[in-house]
């Protein structure tokens, strides 16, 4: 039975979240929890409840609307014991918030985001998550975040046990306005994923930003991405041929007039190659694009998209719509602030 959970490839795109997430100001995060102490855990035969990382809890109050950009430091998982070839570990890292008093959302209500991949050894020993998310008020009220993590694997069968652990030092961190301003976040509609074919590339999770405060602005936007391998229950159109797909994934800003013309050439963040073999299967696409407000040239908005292009091998299916709980699969926000 092979696993159908989010996996990444790229150490290096993490690497780049890691600095960047936190990076988008000098100013330090306005709340923090306190760093944790290591926090085991055992991994589930299929994706189970969420399990909440003990000390990452935020608490605070917030006015109908208000925005809080949140993020994950130093936020690992890795086998207690060292496993095999063959023994690949699901693991989903997510940010969820929720009323501070445990009540549910309101109906509609954007609990969180995740960020997933796949452990595959003996080549990779841990996975450390950059996730990152803005989080609206519904109303007037308290709140809390947090980081939580479910691991799951068909090789927990005939009695085996694998046991998971988050190293110490796990945090949350969370910035309100006015260090961070127009804080809007999209998340890819429920029907609007696509299937990218091979030679072809996609744009999608399209919103048009208007910056009014700040002279930086930083897009990101980050995809969930499944390869459709042969025989897949997700997607269609993988065959034998091939053991995976290659993409490369960016994102385009395009200056506009009030009335959204196109004001001068698209500008283009860095180029992520992902390599999403079968044994990986799902992928966690991170994109940033900082701009200059100089860069707008005068323009007063821009239009952010994701690009998605299918290199080589397999269909890529991006995903839409939210999990369980109301978490966003493939997001973006804009975050602007002042340097």
């Amino acid at each position: 039975m092979r696993l159908t959970t989010l996996r990444t490839a790229v150490a290096a795109a993490g690497a780049f979240l890691l600095a960047g997430a936190a990076a988008l100001a000098a100013a330090p995060a306005a709340s923090a929890a306190p760093a944790t102490g290591a926090f085991s855990y055992e991994v589930t035969r299929g994706a189970g409840a969420y399990l909440d990382v003990p000390g990452t809890e935020i608490t605070f109050d917030a006015a109908a609307g208000e925005r809080s950009y949140l993020w994950s430091r130093n936020f690992a998982t890795g086998p207690v014991d060292a496993v095999g070839k063959g023994d690949n570990i699901g693991n989903t890292f997510a940010i969820r918030c929720g009323t501070a008093t445990g009540a549910a959302l309101p109906a509609g209500t954007e609990g969180g985001a995740y960020w997933a991949a796949n452990l595959v050894p003996p080549g990779e020993t841990s996975l450390t998550a950059a996730l990152r998310w803005v989080f609206v008020a519904p109303a007037d009220g308290s709140y809390s975040c947090r980081l939580s993590i479910v691991s799951y694997s068909s090789i927990i069968v005939n009695g085996r046990t694998v046991t998971m652990r988050v190293p110490a030092g796990a945090e949350l961190a969370r910035q309100t306005a006015p260090v961070y301003n127009d804080m809007p976040r999209w998340t890819l509609p429920q029907g609007s994923g696509v299937i990218v074919a091979a030679g072809s590339t996609a744009t999608t999770l399209g919103y048009t930003v208007t910056p009014t405060t700040g002279n930086r602005v930083s897009l990101y936007q980050d995809a969930a991405l499944s390869t459709c391998m042969v025989n897949s229950d997700i997607c269609s159109g993988g065959t034998s041929a091939h053991q995976g797909t290659v993409v490369e994934t960016w994102v385009e800003a395009q200056p506009r007039t009030a009335d959204g013309t196109p004001c001068g050439a698209p500008l283009t963040g860095p180029v992520s190659r992902w390599n999403i073999t079968d044994a990986k299967h799902h992928q966690t696409a991170a994109n940033t694009l900082t701009l200059t407000t100089a860069q707008l040239a005068g323009c007063p908005q821009v239009r952010t998209t994701l690009k998605v292009r299918n290199v080589s091998g397999n269909p890529v299916l991006i995903h839409d719509g939210h999990t369980s709980g109301t978490i966003a699969r493939t997001h973006g926000a804009a975050i602007t602030y002042t340097v």
